[in-house]
C-alpha cells in the first residue's frame, strides 16, 4: 500500500506533458502486446484497444477478457495497477488545469490574444450596459474589461477580464489593446471630483494612444470644457455624461 501511495503521489507531481505521454505510451504498449500474448482472445489491435480503454476507464464491459494466465497477469500489472492509477492522475490533472484556467481568467491574470475586440475601461454599471448592447449588436465581437477589482463580475467565451490599471502600458498590452477594434473609456463613478475623474480619463487616453495610436477611442467626460485638455492626443469621440442623460430625457418628452 505504501508503494502504491508513493507511485500515486509521484504520478500526480508529473508535468502535464509527461503524464500525457506516459498515458499514451501505456495505451499503445497494451494495444500491441495483448494480441501477441493472447491472440485467440484479442484477434485485432482494435479489440485490444477497446479492452485497454474500457479497463482503464471503467471496470470493463465483459465482452472481452483474458483467458490465459499470461494475459491476466499482464492485465493486472499494467492495466489495473499502473493503468487505472495513471489514467486517474491524467484525468485529475486535466480537471485541475481547467479549474486553474477558470480561476486565472476570473482573476484577470491571463493575457488576451484575440484581435478586433473592444476594450472597456472600468467595470461599472455603465460598462455592463454597454457590454450588453455590444453583444446584442455583434454576435462575434469579444470584449476585454480592464479594472483593478480582484475578481471579474462575469466571464465567458466573449467577455474577458484583465486586472490592473489602464494607465499601465503592460496592462494595456496584456489586453492586446494595440490590436483592438475600439477602446471605450468610461468616467470613474467612484471619483466625486469631476476634475479628477476627467484627469484619470485623460491619463488612460494618453496611455492608449501611446501604444495604439490607430485604435478608435471613445472617452466619457464629466465637463465639456475639459475636451481642450485632450487636444494633444487623438480621441475619436467624446461623450458628455450629464449632456447625454439630459438629451435622452428631452427625447423621451418629444
Amino acid at each position: 500500500m505504501i508503494i502504491f501511495k508513493k507511485l500515486y503521489f509521484q504520478a500526480t507531481n508529473l508535468s502535464w506533458l509527461v503524464l500525457t505521454a506516459c498515458t499514451a505510451v501505456l495505451i499503445i504498449f497494451s494495444t500491441i502486446c495483448l494480441p501477441l500474448i493472447e491472440p485467440e482472445t484479442f484477434t485485432s489491435y482494435l479489440d485490444a484497444l477497446w479492452f485497454t480503454m474500457t479497463t482503464m476507464l471503467t471496470v470493463g464491459y465483459g465482452d472481452l477478457f483474458p483467458a490465459t494466465g499470461a494475459g491476466r497477469i499482464f492485465t493486472i500489472l499494467f492495466l489495473y495497477v499502473i493503468g487505472i492509477g495513471l489514467f486517474a492522475s491524467f484525468i485529475g490533472k486535466a480537471v485541475d488545469s481547467l479549474t486553474l484556467y477558470r480561476r486565472q481568467k476570473e482573476r484577470g491574470d491571463l493575457m488576451f490574444e484575440g484581435k478586433k475586440h473592444i476594450v472597456i475601461i472600468d467595470w461599472s454599471h455603465k460598462a455592463e450596459n454597454a457590454m450588453k448592447e455590444i453583444l446584442e449588436r455583434d454576435s462575434k465581437v469579444e470584449i476585454v474589461v480592464i479594472d483593478t477589482i480582484e475578481k471579474a463580475k462575469q466571464v465567458n467565451e466573449r467577455i474577458h477580464f484583465i486586472r490592473g490599471r489602464a494607465t499601465d502600458s503592460d496592462v494595456l498590452r496584456k489586453a492586446n489593446a494595440q490590436h483592438a477594434k475600439a477602446v471605450l473609456i468610461f468616467s470613474d463613478d467612484k471619483i466625486e471630483d469631476q476634475i479628477l475623474a476627467d484627469g484619470k480619463s485623460l491619463m488612460i487616453a494618453c496611455a492608449v494612444e501611446r501604444i495604439s495610436p490607430g485604435v478608435h477611442t471613445t472617452v466619457e467626460i464629466e465637463r465639456e470644457e475639459h475636451i481642450l485638455n485632450f487636444s494633444h492626443i487623438k480621441v475619436d469621440n467624446f461623450i458628455l455624461s450629464n449632456a447625454t442623460i439630459a438629451k435622452l430625457a428631452v427625447d423621451s418628452i418629444f
